[in-house]
């Protein structure tokens, strides 16, 4: 069995805004679901809602729409302002930016 081991999790180093550990005796698949969890749990602000007046490109409008979606934004005044999908279902859909 891959998980008979005793995974064992020790923490380097600890910051505000990153921690390092090393996580040793487990399956790679397990490091990778760590991996995925970690990156769904934080929390990030992207253009969730786009309405094209007019596309004069060869570029489709779900295409454009798509990529624009992809571009990463940073903001520290809205920091507080997250909606978290977690704590509640209540999403304003009319909101151009959002947590997703």
């Amino acid at each position: 069995m891959p998980y008979a081991n005793n995974p064992s999790v020790t923490v380097t180093s600890v910051t505000l805004e990153n921690v390092q550990f090393v996580l040793e005796d487990t399956d790679l698949s397990m490091a990778n679901a760590l991996r995925r969890i970690f990156l769904a749990e934080v929390p990030t602000i992207a253009i969730d809602w786009v309405h094209l007046m007019s596309n004069s490109t060869v570029l489709h409008d779900e295409f454009l729409v798509h990529r624009l979606g992809l571009i990463p934004l940073t903001s520290e005044e809205i920091v507080d302002q997250l909606i978290y999908t977690r704590v509640s279902d209540l999403v304003d859909i009319t909101l151009c930016i959002m947590y997703t």
